[in-house]
């Protein structure tokens, strides 16, 4: 019995001991939590970001480029699916061509997510690394900034058409190669903006600094090309002209100390998402256009202008023009041939053109054919420097 008192004594003890000492350890283990709580601050990084550049520690998945980097969460990304719209919409493409017959990828794989978002840092791109001769000027010229080049990038490319040994043909088996294009670009050296915004086209709205050309953020189909389309490690491919394009930001773009990245064609500048304060910009802080008024370096000055900004987030670079755009004098991404029996073969029929006389790029338009009156958009088709009147509806390429 005595033993018995013993061990209770004993058990009493160590019962006592343990609650005694149990506030200490649970002081001990809360007090990494609370230092680190203001410097974290994971639930609200814009603050945090006001205060000081975000470093790749502070903002997870990152992009490798830190000048192209998102403060969003790059393995859930919303899919644009659906975001195409008639006007102006804050994460929308506002799209000249409302109405798609397909093309692009015909597959899906993991990085999609299966809820509406899908993962940048997963998702397979082309092989390859092929390097081509690339031709690219800036010139100021008098009151335009006149843009020229050949298309090809300064940085090397996946290889095309995609080889059926690649982990890419079978999500996306673009056929098509890439080639030398001739492309010049005048554009308003400072550009303002217009009354109001105007529709994107299909094909080329801008040109990168890398010497290639971006078009919007669709693919063929309408569905949000970076989503669903793959690209090369740079985040470019060719559509079946050859043309090598972007949908987003290049991650192989050189990004110059002014954040500067390229130009849509009505002139404005291009920036990546950090701003002069160092604060992450995301769709949240845009208009309508996928842009914002700020300080920017301009031409080598300090200024505050509008410009668009190149997000991780759909639509990407430019929702809409905010600005008054101009005929690239080239091909527009592709738009099929429109020759009937009073055009050429490739080459639009005559009454197209004159429907677009003295009427500026992506002006709605009207044309008369033997079916009747035809509502479309002035754009310039491939292989003619004219615009022309494509009609609402018709056939797109494969961005």
């Amino acid at each position: 019995m005595f033993k018995n008192k013993l061990f209770m004594l004993f058990v009493l003890t160590c019962v006592l001991l343990s609650a005694c000492g149990a506030p200490p350890a649970q002081k001990n283990f809360e007090q990494p939590v609370d230092a680190q709580a203001p410097a974290a601050n994971v639930e609200q990084p814009a603050p945090a970001a006001q205060n000081s550049a975000p470093t790749a520690a502070a903002v997870p998945n990152q992009i490798s480029n830190s000048e192209t980097s998102s403060a969003v969460d790059l393995t859930h990304l919303p899919v644009g699916d659906g975001r195409v719209s008639s006007s102006p919409q804050v994460g929308y493409v506002f799209s000249c061509q409302t109405q798609f017959n397909g093309g692009g990828a015909f597959n899906s794989g993991s990085w999609m997510n299966g809820d509406g978002t899908w993962n940048a840092t997963t998702k397979p791109t082309v092989d390859g690394s092929v390097t081509w001769p690339s031709s690219f000027t800036i010139t100021l010229n008098g009151d335009q900034r006149v843009i020229a080049g050949n298309d090809l990038p300064d940085h090397p490319t996946g290889t095309y058409p995609v080889a059926s040994s690649d982990d890419a043909y079978n999500f996306d088996r673009n056929p098509n190669s890439i080639s030398a294009q001739t492309i010049q670009f005048n554009l308003p050296a400072n550009p303002q903006l217009a009354a109001t915004p105007t529709c994107v086209g299909m094909g080329v709205i801008g040109v990168m600094t890398t010497g290639s050309v971006f078009f919007n953020a669709l693919d063929g189909g309408g569905l949000d090309a970076v989503a669903h389309e793959l690209q090369d490690d740079c985040g470019g491919h060719p559509q079946q002209n050859g043309q090598y394009h972007y949908h987003n930001l290049p991650s192989c773009v050189s990004a110059t100390g002014s954040g500067l990245v390229g130009y849509a064609l009505d002139g404005f500048g291009i920036y990546t998402s950090t701003d002069a304060s160092g604060r992450v910009l995301t769709n949240a802080d845009l208009d309508e256009c996928h842009g914002t008024t700020s300080e920017v370096e301009w031409d080598g000055q300090k200024i505050v202008m509008y410009h668009y900004v190149a997000t991780a987030e759909y639509p990407y670079t430019v929702g809409c023009y905010r600005g008054t755009p101009v005929a690239s004098g080239q091909s527009q991404g592709g738009q099929p041939p429109m020759g009937g029996k009073d055009g050429a073969p490739g080459q639009p029929p005559q009454a197209a053109i004159d429907a677009c006389v003295g009427l500026a790029q992506n002006a709605a338009c009207t044309v008369n054919t033997p079916n009747g009156t035809l509502s479309g958009t002035c754009l310039t088709p491939p292989n003619i420097t004219q615009l022309a009147c494509v009609p609402a509806g018709g056939p797109p390429p494969r961005p």
